[in-house]
């Protein structure tokens, strides 16, 4: 039985009517090539699980901290490497996370957050298990022209955007040999 949820609502049975949020995602992705001081910073463990997957849209569950979520992700299109999405997120309790994630323990990602910066906010993310390995820097702005327009920090390597090392939904299609490969091991 496959689980259908309605795109940018407000009420769902499931969700409790917490009401949603809107906003719109403008992001570049990096390799980290020289890890920066990390050492004061909280991580945040993420925990996502994707329930829906189609072209340029998904729909998907995430444990972020103590917070669970649904959230939808919508392709916008956009020029270069820039990575523009319109999302919703409704709050969810543990409960309903769990009984989400239920058959879909193969399309999860593990990783800890680290919040370096705002303006631009830059983050970050060390990933465990499948694809411990992978550590990336996302940065993202608040207009199309600031992405572009972005000089990448000294310590981020190869800019992997629209790679599918640069999106967690494209990871979850990769062979371990393939995901290993795309990271040079």
């Amino acid at each position: 039985m496959e689980l259908i949820i309605p795109v940018f609502t407000s009420y769902h049975p499931v969700f409790r009517n917490y009401g949603n949020i809107r906003d719109m995602e403008i992001e570049r992705k990096f390799l980290v090539k020289n890890m920066p001081d990390i050492s004061g910073i909280q991580p945040v463990y993420y925990e996502r699980y994707f329930l829906k997957i189609e072209d340029g849209y998904q729909e998907r569950i995430q444990r972020k901290g103590d917070r669970y979520e649904f959230e939808t992700k919508k392709l916008v299109p956009s020029i270069g490497n820039v990575s523009h999405h319109e999302k919703t997120r409704d709050q969810i309790t543990e409960k309903e996370f769990e009984r989400l994630k239920e058959g879909k323990e193969n399309l999860g990602i593990m990783r800890d957050g680290y919040f370096l910066s705002k303006n631009p906010d830059i983050s970050i993310k060390i990933y465990r298990g499948k694809y411990e390995g992978l550590v990336r820097a996302e940065v993202e702005f608040d207009s199309e022209k600031e992405a572009r327009d972005y000089q990448p920090e000294p310590w981020m390597g190869e800019e992997i955007t629209n790679s599918p090392l640069g999106m967690d939904s494209r990871l979850l299609h990769l062979t371990t040999d393939e995901f290993r490969d795309l990271l040079g091991f």
